[in-house]
């Protein structure tokens, strides 16, 4: 019968859905419409075994309803690479507000190494939680993919060790 059949259809595609593993490489807006996406469809989150967000938009608060999904989004399977400090006295790039300079570091010396814990503010944990934050290990966020790609990998690494479950891995 008709019910009959689309259950199965239905049945089938959740499976397939949960037997790949999947690792995301979130940069910048994307993370900010992986996080909506998520909140609004949290089909996929069953597959996702690894996210590293680098430089980006998303907020925790906008899961406060969704307790497990921002549950998610700061366990050991979500990490967060930072390009720079904009909110520090040690700031590695030009940032302004209302045209009027904040602050300013033209020297290499104010970049941070590539894969150090980056310390986070009352700030940073109410927008991002409790989310493992490195530094990417350059100032431009245009380059923080490439700067924290090992990284990233290591990261991608960790958890497909972790994992146990032998399932086929899709890297997004």
């Amino acid at each position: 019968s008709f019910p009959s059949s689309s259950l199965q259809r239905q049945q089938q595609q959740r499976r397939q859905k949960q037997s790949h593993s999947i690792y995301i490489l979130a940069h910048s807006a994307s993370g900010g419409q992986l996080v909506r996406h998520l909140r609004e469809d949290p089909s996929l989150l069953p597959s996702i075994r690894a996210v590293a967000f680098t430089d980006s938009t998303h907020n925790v608060q906008w899961c406060k309803h969704n307790p497990h999904l921002q549950a998610f989004l700061q366990k050991e399977n979500c990490v967060y690479l930072r390009s720079n400090d904009v909110r520090s006295s040690q700031s590695s790039v030009k940032v302004s507000s209302r045209g009027k300079e904040i602050r300013s570091c033209d020297s290499v010396a104010c970049t941070r190494d590539a894969g150090v814990e980056a310390e986070t503010d009352h700030f940073w944990r109410h927008r991002f939680g409790e989310i493992r934050t490195l530094w990417a290990g350059t100032a431009e966020h245009s380059l923080s993919n490439w700067a924290g790609h090992e990284s990233i990998w290591d990261h991608f690494d960790e958890q497909h060790a972790s994992s146990g479950d032998g399932a086929d891995s899709v890297a997004v």
